[in-house]
């Protein structure tokens, strides 16, 4: 999991610049194609390291370890459907930047065993992947999206 985070991260880098590069050489159908392009592939990049972290709890609960407590504090043990909510819940957090976590909102039924210190670590590493992930794709839509208006602006004034 922290090798397609490190992954996905050095390919946004790179791939932003190529972006940038294509949107200075010239604004064309093409090079919109190709920022809608990178956008998606980030999108699956995500996903896959959703599919990953849900995978690895169901695995870790498979051997044994007790992850999940209910509402009352007591061990639980959850499925894949339970489990994939719990790690939603977890992408949601990371998303709204603490919003659910002020307002104590939830989708998931099952919390982490906060006496697991390792599988805290696990989830915070999970969670802040998307909030910063989210950030980047963010500024690098608004930069994206001004240079390319910038670069039609600058076409338009040519004709």
């Amino acid at each position: 999991m922290a090798l397609m985070a490190f992954w996905t991260w050095f390919y946004h880098d790179s791939k932003h610049r190529d972006l940038d590069d294509w949107i200075d050489y010239g604004f064309s159908r093409d090079t919109l194609r190709h920022v809608l392009i990178y956008y998606r592939s980030m999108g699956v990049s995500m996903l896959v390291f959703y599919v990953a972290f849900v995978i690895s709890c169901l695995l870790l609960q498979a051997e044994g370890q007790q992850l999940f407590v209910d509402a009352k504090g007591a061990l639980t043990s959850s499925g894949p459907i339970g489990t994939a909510f719990f790690a939603l819940d977890l992408v949601l957090r990371g998303g709204f930047f603490d919003v659910m976590e002020h307002f104590e909102l939830s989708v998931s039924v099952v919390y982490m065993n906060r006496a697991l210190r390792w599988f805290v670590w696990y989830c915070f590493v999970f969670r802040i992947y998307y909030g910063l992930t989210l950030i980047r794709i963010a500024v690098s839509f608004v930069w994206i999206w001004a240079k390319v208006y910038s670069a039609r602006k600058k076409h338009a004034v040519d004709r």
